[in-house]
């Protein structure tokens, strides 16, 4: 069975129209029916998406189609919070070889002169994210390793707040 057959199958069982289906997924009326009339397929997201959202495996979902399988086997796009992360982890290579090694940066003056641009940052992408879409992706493990990691992250930035602000305080 096709994946535009499979999917208009289950969303009829589910009682949803192409619009309230559209909605759940955060995308158009017209490419749920290019899914189902086979014009287009849909991305790896997206399925995954449907499988969560009828309940269905995603192996009932897409077995039988072939199409599918292959473009999904055969996708060479990268994941953006891959590209992000690695991006990310060799550019603070390449800065912290710079920075240690032609400017010898004591860690200390290193943090005083990227405070501001992490807080514009931070700012930024907190204002640029897409919580609706995001909300859909977390886990409850998502949640958990993410209130360990940020409870890690901001624990010494506390500290040293609070330390400096009750030194400061008595030096008065």
């Amino acid at each position: 069975m096709q994946i535009g057959e499979q999917l208009q199958r289950q969303r009829k069982e589910h009682g949803m129209s192409q619009e309230n289906l559209a909605k759940h997924l955060h995308i158009s009326r017209q490419s749920i029916s290019k899914w189902e009339n086979g014009t287009s397929l849909p991305s790896f997201a997206n399925v995954v998406a449907i499988s969560e959202l009828f309940e269905v495996s995603l192996d009932e979902l897409i077995k039988g189609d072939s199409q599918l399988m292959d473009q999904l086997e055969h996708s060479t796009k990268l994941n953006k919070a891959y590209i992000m992360v690695v991006t990310s982890i060799t550019l603070a290579v390449i800065a912290y070889a710079v920075s240690t090694g032609i400017y010898s940066v004591s860690q200390a003056k290193l943090e005083d002169i990227l405070f501001l641009p992490l807080m514009a940052s931070f700012i930024c992408l907190m204002f640029s994210i897409k919580w609706k879409e995001l909300e859909k992706a977390i886990t409850k493990w998502t949640m958990l390793f993410g209130i360990i990691w940020l409870t890690l992250l901001l624990w010494p930035e506390f500290y040293d707040f609070i330390a400096g602000f009750v030194a400061g305080w008595n030096a008065h």
